[in-house]
């Protein structure tokens, strides 16, 4: 079976638009992430199609429910009459159409019509060709900058316009219209507006279309901050500098292999708010240090880093792929303090403490990530931030368990869900009346960086300057 084809083994895809096609049906039968299977198929095929069919899939996946809304007024037949594989097609022309350039119109029916024949339904080409020239007719002239009926999304603030009306009325039925053309669920989007005033509302649908500015974290122990944005100002590449001296925005159409130093292991991607968890727990050198949920290890390297890779990070997870990640990255970037350590998920048990410092780096639902987690938005429920909230609960609890009397836990997610943090977080401390909260920070997500929380908590007795719950 080829590695990104589980319908069928015979398939072997070569072009962009094939591996959009086998990485959405891997999707849909057996929901691994996107970025997962690229992990799994990078090493036997690098090529920039698969980056490209990347990016056309995880368009797809995050504009599903817009296009699912233009493709029901296209198509005739009820969409239980119409085979999962078919619709994937039809989301991947229409996605095309909607999203893409209009000088590429014509290419983007024809190519998707010639799929069917990549997938052995040739039978299918009649009806997606008449189908997206219907969605093609749909389309009107020109862009405009505010919302509408007829009107969907695209970035930067910009809207385009379609020939008659698909959804709901923005200034009537607002959060109805950011879930149909935002493409998010129900449930978010009343969630949002119950905490967040009508302009955050939309600020944070905008950012939930797009992933923020790209952002560096220099590795301190091997590259000086100015020394290296001098090398990246002669290699033609404009860094800006931002809060932390040891993190620089990028342009956001650049390969990592382009920018200096990253071979040697001078810097590593991560986002401004991720790099907040970390420098709340400041651990030290020679210190131990717990990093729970650590893969794929951007965060434990950065712990690893302000301890002048001095001491001991156990960086645990409950996959062997992202173990290994942890390691790839220890291992590129020149640090030997970290040591990897797989647990099981349902009942973590973790030897070799107490620990000086622990940071719970949960798994959470997301949402201040989801410009760049297509996935994310489709897993959103209440029960499933419900079944989350116990996981984060019994994690800070095995935290606990294991801290010094003197240490200190970091909670962090890269959610912006109250449920998740601040009131999490006033439960927890209610049955553990022995710690206390000393430092929080919540973020929203904007253009510049994602959103995102974070906490510190220690022992009561041995702690100053308690902050108010929330």
């Amino acid at each position: 079976m080829h590695p990104s084809s589980p319908a069928d083994s015979t398939r072997v895809p070569v072009t962009s638009r094939q591996w959009c096609f086998e990485l959405l049906e891997t999707y849909r039968l057996t929901q691994e992430l996107l970025r997962d299977q690229l992990v799994r198929i990078r090493g036997e095929n690098p090529s920039a199609d698969v980056h490209q069919g990347l990016g056309w899939a995880e368009r797809g996946i995050l504009r599903q429910r817009t296009l699912d809304r233009v493709l029901k007024q296209a198509v005739s037949r009820p969409r239980e009459n119409v085979q999962d594989p078919l619709w994937t097609l039809l989301r991947m022309g229409t996605a095309e159409l909607l999203f893409g350039p209009e000088e590429g119109q014509h290419a983007a029916i024809s190519e998707t019509v010639e799929l069917c024949r990549y997938r052995g339904s040739p039978e299918w080409a009649g009806f997606i060709n008449g189908v997206l020239r219907g969605i093609q007719r749909m389309l009107a002239n020109g862009a405009g900058d505010s919302p509408g009926r007829d009107c969907y999304p695209l970035t930067s603030g910009r809207y385009r316009r379609l020939n008659q009306d698909l959804f709901p009325d923005p200034e009537i039925h607002p959060t109805d219209y950011l879930a149909v053309a935002f493409s998010l669920p129900d449930a978010l989007v009343r969630e949002w507006a119950r905490h967040h005033s009508t302009a955050t509302l939309w600020q944070l649908a905008w950012s939930s279309l797009e992933a923020p500015a790209l952002a560096v974290r220099l590795n301190r122990l091997a590259a000086e901050p100015g020394e290296w944005a001098e090398r990246c100002a002669s290699a033609g590449i404009a860094v800006v500098p931002t809060e932390f001296p040891e993190a620089f925005r990028l342009p956001r159409k650049i390969r990592l292999s382009e920018i200096p130093g990253f071979q040697e292991g001078e810097f590593v991607v991560q986002d401004l708010t991720a790099m907040h968890a970390a420098r709340m727990l400041n651990p030290y050198p020679k210190q131990r240090v717990l990093d729970l949920c650590a893969g794929p290890g951007t965060k434990t390297t950065q712990l690893a880093e302000l301890m002048l890779d001095q001491g001991e990070i156990i960086a645990t997870d409950v996959t062997q792929a992202r173990l290994d990640q942890i390691d790839e990255n220890a291992r590129r970037l020149g640090l030997t303090c970290i040591h990897s350590r797989w647990i099981e998920r349902q009942n973590p048990e973790i030897t070799g403490g107490p620990f000086d410092a622990i940071l719970v780096d949960a798994p959470c639902s997301n949402t201040g990530v989801l410009g760049k987690r297509p996935e994310a938005r489709w897993r959103y429920s209440i029960a499933e931030l419900h079944s989350l909230n116990e996981l984060q609960f019994r994690l800070l609890n095995v935290a606990a368990g294991l801290l010094a009397e003197e240490g200190r836990i970091v909670y962090s997610t890269c959610s912006i869900e109250p449920k998740e943090n601040e009131q999490l977080l006033i439960r927890w401390l209610e049955q553990h009346p022995e710690f206390v909260c000393l430092e929080m920070k919540g973020v929203l997500p904007t253009p510049e960086h994602d959103g995102g929380f974070c906490a510190r908590l220690e022992f009561r007795d041995l702690a100053e300057d308690e902050i108010e719950a929330p």
